[in-house]
């Protein structure tokens, strides 16, 4: 039960945060460093951050592949996959069409919140959950690939600093929201197997 509030406490902080994000409570920093972006990299326009955010995914089913024991199981663990990145997917289109932020290149309204983040953070957490619990200074390496998509995304001028961080907390969040209700739903078909 002390899971299920802890969640519930995350998951109204991070809607508070992605919330206060979008109405603008960091637009004079997004401004300070599209200005440092255009000072010091203008020409800035690679692409990488379109294949890092799979980094992840490749190290956790290439280890699962090689027999390395993960926390959920084969199985789950790929289901967990599944649902993490439908409700990501899902929540980040209906913001980006419902918020309509103009990108800093202004390219299109689809600014908000920063979709290549938020599946590379989705990414990340799925392999923290599934084999970072075992070394926990494991997570520095395991959420580079996260926060490389997201500085690169800004440095491409594709997106602004709250768009970042929005695709971040959006992408954690529904990790986390999709483990805790597989672990009460496996913990319900425990007890009524008993």
């Amino acid at each position: 039960m002390k899971q299920g509030y802890e969640l519930l406490i995350w998951v109204v902080i991070c809607a508070g945060i992605v919330a206060a994000l979008a109405c603008g409570v960091l637009d004079e920093a997004s401004l300070q460093v599209r200005e440092l972006r255009n000072t010091y990299f203008p020409d800035f326009h690679y692409h990488y951050d379109d294949y890092i955010i799979y980094i992840p995914l490749v190290v956790m089913f290439g280890m699962a592949l090689a027999g390395v024991k993960c926390y959920s199981g084969w199985k789950r663990m790929l289901i967990r996959a599944i649902f993490s990145y439908a409700l990501m997917l899902i929540i980040v289109n209906c913001l980006k069409n419902f918020m309509g932020v103009l990108r800093p290149d202004g390219s299109d309204y689809l600014s908000f919140p920063s979709g290549h983040t938020a599946a590379a953070f989705t990414a990340s957490t799925l392999l923290y959950k599934e084999y970072g619990y075992k070394v926990k200074w494991t997570a520095i390496f395991i959420y580079l690939p996260a926060v490389a998509t997201g500085i690169t995304r800004m440095l491409n001028n594709r997106h602004w600093l709250s768009d970042v961080l929005a695709g971040a907390l959006i992408a954690i969040t529904c990790v986390l929201i999709v483990y805790y209700y597989a672990e009460q739903l496996r913990s319900k078909k425990k007890r009524d197997a008993v």
